[in-house]
């Protein structure tokens, strides 16, 4: 497993979400949400292959109590960065608020079995930037008080990624896939680098377009034909499964710290492990390849929410 120093701390590239573990969760989930047998062996495998860092969510169903009794099991000195989010937040007044915050965290850390919380995020970028100044107070004041050790905020490629980099935050999540280059051109990713916050990654495989052949798509997804069969066509010029490829593109932007990657199986764990360790560093002619095949991509494809209603009204 590779590694990278961020923030204080050596994070494996691949981190595992685990949403998949507290519900049912994902378009391509056929298996429904695993056994508690099943979920430890996911976590004991992930944990075997060197993947130090968990990400999960209070509003992930059960997800954070398996990891808390999984969690049991391993050592302290061993034990993985438990990555955790605030669902909601009560803006009726800063008492409220912080009062909120406060709930949240004593529901994760019971369930987690954690005297305090290493890396608690926001959830909802929106709920931050409704008073930006008053949550940093509050996640501040957890912070001295020994309640969590960092705090971040998880938000979508469309929100402003300046207002991140200057949140004073810890760490941040992100959707980040290869035909998605808003961020990039306007400059907000590079805002975001050179912030020095860890930088997680979700959404790197698009929900799996990446994997779909363009002749199979359904209907209403022929808009993304075109993007899919340039995809695919780097590929082979590259030498690439499409699998390295997206995983490739993420690594080498600058910044990046780690990508979040869901499982519902011990195998996928391997396969993404394994995918990491075949990641390239790609060359700046390669970026510039991908970068002009794909900036003017047609926006749906880069927008999952749009892809079964493209059709109506149309």
């Amino acid at each position: 497993m590779k590694y990278i120093k961020a923030g204080g701390l050596d994070i494996s590239q691949f981190s595992l979400g685990t949403v998949q573990l507290g519900l049912d969760y994902g378009i391509n989930n056929v298996q429904g949400k695993p056994d508690r047998e099943q979920s430890f062996a996911i976590l004991d495998t992930a944990h075997r292959l060197g993947v130090n860092c968990l990400d999960t969510s209070v509003g992930y169903g059960d997800s954070e109590q398996v990891i808390g009794e999984w969690l049991k099991s391993v050592p302290e000195a061993d034990r993985p960065l438990i990555v955790t989010k605030v669902d909601r937040l009560d803006f009726s007044s800063k008492t409220a608020l912080r009062a909120s915050l406060r709930e949240s965290v004593r529901i994760s850390r019971s369930r987690l079995g954690l005297e305090r919380i290493p890396l608690l995020m926001v959830h909802n970028f929106d709920q931050y930037a409704q008073d930006p100044e008053v949550v940093g107070e509050a996640f501040e004041e957890l912070r001295r008080q020994g309640e969590i050790e960092r705090w971040g905020i998880s938000a979508y490629s469309r929100h402003d990624y300046r207002m991140l980099a200057d949140s004073g935050a810890d760490a941040v999540q992100i959707p980040q896939n290869v035909f998605d280059w808003k961020q990039i051109i306007t400059g907000g990713w590079d805002a975001l680098s050179r912030s020095g916050m860890i930088i997680f990654v979700r959404s790197v495989f698009l929900q799996g377009l990446v994997f779909m052949k363009p002749d199979h798509l359904q209907p209403q997804m022929a808009f993304a034909a075109p993007a899919l069969e340039r995809f695919l066509s780097l590929c082979r010029e590259f030498s690439m499964e499409p699998a390295v490829l997206a995983i490739s593109f993420v690594l080498s932007l600058p910044g990046v710290s780690s990508l979040v990657l869901g499982c519902e199986r011990q195998d996928q764990v391997e396969s993404d492990a394994e995918l990491i360790g075949k990641a390239q560093q790609l060359t700046e002619k390669q970026m510039d390849q991908l970068r002009e095949a794909f900036e003017h991509v047609d926006p749906r494809v880069t927008d999952p929410g749009t892809w079964f209603n493209s059709g109506k009204g149309q």
